[in-house]
């Protein structure tokens, strides 16, 4: 079981995009998937299931991370009916907002760890949404993951959220909280290839992060945005835009997969 942390500094990047767009490409490539909204706003969740969660969800888990509360918490999407392999989660909602502690212990931090190698279902990757800040959610998913993916849009403050996120990555795996945990890199996302401020943004990050700054850039398309409000996955879209999507997280998926055999 691989996981992979899905985080930023700040909202409106395009986060949970970015994770069902994984979640999309890991169906298609029949990959047995499980997603954790760890996200309080829960959009992940609307977006694989078509509603707000009902029933035990993140909340629950962290409270009592015990091989019933994980195991009854995971739920099938309905993107993976009649799929040739599963894409569950394990819905997210506001009750996790009082969890998000700035100063979390130690044993707040591991909690999800806990849970995750107390579960009896088996994945080949996990894909964890994190809130749009550092605070004890998203260091409670770093803590259990073995990749951190910041997703970045270009604009005037990504390189300073950027920075940081990656930094809290690398002091995670020092203190011996997540020794498993190693910066997977940057995504660049809602990028406009003809916005000037754009260009610069985008070769801003490159010059600075180097390699760190992953492949493909996400440009921004309508078709994202319709294919989430039609909670479908990216690859049944059939709108105009939904080939060079899919390409994308296909190709994006790949190098997330690929991060494995490095440690």
């Amino acid at each position: 079981m691989f996981i992979v942390s899905v985080c930023s500094l700040k909202g409106g990047v395009g986060k949970t995009s970015v994770t069902l767009g994984l979640a999309s490409a890991a169906l298609h490539q029949e990959v047995n998937t499980l997603v954790i909204d760890l996200d309080p706003q829960g959009d992940s969740t609307l977006g694989l299931m078509g509603e707000p969660a009902t029933g035990l969800d993140l909340a629950e888990v962290l409270s009592s991370p015990r091989t019933e509360t994980v195991d009854r918490a995971i739920q099938s999407t309905p993107w993976a009916d009649d799929a040739a392999s599963h894409l569950d989660i394990i819905p997210g909602s506001g009750r996790s907002a009082v969890l998000d502690s700035p100063t979390p212990t130690t044993k707040e931090l591991l909690r999800l760890r806990q849970a995750l190698d107390k579960r009896t279902h088996q994945y080949d990757l996990v894909i964890i949404d994190c809130p749009p800040s550092l605070n004890g959610l998203t260091q409670t998913a770093l803590a259990a993951s073995d990749r951190s993916l910041v997703v970045s849009e270009p604009g005037f403050f990504a390189v300073t959220a950027a920075d940081r996120a990656l930094k809290l990555t690398r002091e995670m795996r020092e203190d011996g909280i997540a020794p498993r945990l190693l910066p997977l890199g940057i995504v660049v996302n809602r990028y406009r290839p003809r916005s000037v401020e754009h260009q610069y943004r985008l070769a801003e990050l490159r010059e600075l992060f180097g390699d760190a700054v992953l492949e493909p850039v996400i440009e921004e398309r309508v078709g994202l945005q319709q294919a989430q409000g039609g909670a479908v996955p990216l690859h049944r879209y059939e709108g105009a835009s939904g080939k060079r999507l899919t390409a994308d997280f296909d190709a994006l998926l790949r190098t997330v997969l690929d991060s494995r055999q490095h440690s």
